[in-house]
C-alpha cells in the first residue's frame, strides 16, 4: 500500500513542469502508470489468497468442534481370556492382541487399518489348549514388519510360521532320517532349535561339511596299547592289537618266526613226507571291512615268481562258502574277492592256499591267512 501511496505522490508532482521538459515528464508518467496498474493487480491476487485460505483454516476448526472426522476403522473387541492393545483406530495405527497365561493366540497377533476402512489379518481368539512343554521349547516369537498397511512375518532358518506370528522348530530328523534315500545323517540325528546335529558312535569323527562319518585310524595316531612285538590293526569304529603266531611243531614240522607276518617251515628230516607236504611259509593278512559292502568287490591280491614250466594253484582250504572266492586276474596275479554282502559285526578266517609243483616235481606250498573283520555299521 505504501508503495502505492508514493507512486500517486510522484504522478501528482510530475505535473508542474513547463517547456520542453513537460514531454519528457509525460512519458515517465506512462511508465509509472503501467506499473502502478500491476502493483494493483498483484495486491488483488495477494488479497484473494489470504481469503481463501482463511476460509479453509476456518472450516477446518469449525470441523474439529463439530466432530466430523471420526474414526477409520471400526472399534475392535478384545478376545475372550485375552486384552488389546493400542486405541487408536485410524489409518496406518496397529493394534496388538495378547492372551491370559494358559491360552495361547489363534489368528492375527497384530492388525493395522487399511485406507479402506477394514483391519488387516485375521480375527484373534485365544484358545484354552495350553502348550506342553516340549513344543514350548520349540515355538519362538516371528520377526514382523508392518508396510503399507500390510503385515510381514518371517522366521529364522529351520523354522515355519504358525497362527499367532510364532514360529515352531522343524524336526529335520522326523522329517528325514527315517528315509534311507533322504537321510540327513549317516547314523544318529539329534533334533535342535532350528537345526539337527549329526553325532557318529566311538572310534568315528564327524565331517561337518558332508554329515558323515569318519574312521580314526588309531594305529597311525598312535593311540593304541599294543604291546612290544604285536601289530595294530585299524578297524572301522576301532582298531585291535594281533600277535600272530606259528603253528606249534606237529609231525616232525616246525616253524619259525621270520618277521610279525611270516613263518618259516623249518628244515625237514631225511624222508619225513609229511613235512616236505607241509607249506613251506605261512603270512598272516588282516582286512578291515564295512557292513553291507557292496559285492562284488577285490579283497586281496596274491602273487608269486613262475619259471617255466611251473604250475600254480590257488584255493581257499579254510572258510569257504563265507561269500568270498579265489580269481586269477593274470599269468601270475590272483585276487580273494567278495562274491556278496557280509553283515556285521563280523570276524571270518579264510586260508588261501598256493600249490605250486615246479618242473622237477618238488612239490611247494605258502599259505595266505586272511582275518577280515567286518564292522557293525556300514561306514
Amino acid at each position: 500500500m505504501k508503495s502505492i501511496l508514493l507512486l500517486n505522490i510522484s504522478l501528482h508532482l510530475l505535473w508542474f513542469c513547463n517547456g520542453q521538459a513537460c514531454s519528457e515528464q509525460q512519458e515517465a508518467v506512462k511508465v509509472l502508470r503501467q506499473v502502478q496498474k500491476l502493483l494493483t493487480e498483484h495486491e488483488a491476487s495477494y488479497l484473494r489468497g489470504l481469503k481463501a485460505l482463511n476460509q479453509r483454516l476456518t472450516q477446518l476448526r469449525d470441523q474439529l468442534l463439530k466432530g466430523e472426522i471420526k474414526d477409520n476403522c471400526p472399534r475392535l473387541k478384545a478376545p475372550r481370556h485375552g486384552r488389546i492393545l493400542g486405541g487408536k483406530l485410524k489409518v496406518g495405527h496397529e493394534i496388538h492382541f495378547l492372551c491370559d497365561p494358559g491360552y495361547h493366540l489363534v489368528g492375527s497377533e497384530t492388525r493395522t487399518c487399511s485406507k479402506n476402512q477394514t483391519w488387516s489379518g485375521e480375527a484373534a481368539l485365544c484358545t484354552g489348549e495350553q502348550v506342553s512343554v516340549t513344543n514350548a521349547s520349540s515355538l519362538q516369537p516371528a520377526k514382523c514388519s508392518s508396510f503399507q498397511s500390510t503385515r510381514h512375518c518371517t522366521c529364522d532358518p529351520g523354522y515355519l510360521i504358525q497362527p499367532g506370528a510364532l514360529c515352531q522348530d522343524v524336526d529335520e530328523c522326523s522329517m528325514f532320517q527315517k528315509n534311507a534315500e533322504a537321510k540327513i545323517c549317516v547314523h544318529e540325528c539329534i533334533n535342535t532349535a532350528g537345526s539337527y546335529l549329526c553325532v557318529c558312535p566311538e572310534g568315528y569323527v564327524l565331517n561337518p561339511h558332508q554329515n558323515t562319518c569318519q574312521d580314526i585310524d588309531e594305529c597311525s595316531l598312535e593311540q593304541n596299547s599294543c604291546p612290544r612285538g604285536g601289530l595294530c590293526v585299524n578297524l572301522y569304529g576301532g582298531f585291535i592289537c594281533v600277535q600272530p603266531e606259528c603253528p606249534k611243531p606237529k609231525q616232525n614240522t616246525s616253524y619259525v618266526k621270520t618277521s610279525v607276518q611270516q613263518c618259516e617251515k623249518s628244515p625237514c628230516l631225511m624222508g619225513s613226507k609229511s613235512c616236505l607236504e607241509a607249506p613251506h611259509s605261512i603270512s598272516f593278512h588282516y582286512i578291515a571291512l564295512q557292513s553291507q559292502l557292496p559285492a562284488p568287490r577285490v579283497l586281496f591280491t596274491m602273487s608269486a615268481p613262475r619259471s617255466l614250466g611251473d604250475s600254480q594253484r590257488f584255493s581257499i582250504t579254510r572258510g569257504k562258502g563265507r561269500g568270498l572266492e579265489v580269481r586269477q586276474a593274470g599269468r601270475h596275479r590272483w585276487e580273494l574277492v567278495l562274491s556278496k554282502q557280509l553283515s556285521g559285526p563280523a570276524e571270518i578266517h579264510v586260508d588261501v592256499e598256493m600249490a605250486e609243483t615246479s618242473s622237477q616235481g618238488l612239490p611247494g606250498k605258502h599259505i595266505f591267512s586272511v582275518t577280515i573283520y567286518v564292522s557293525k555299521y556300514p561306514f
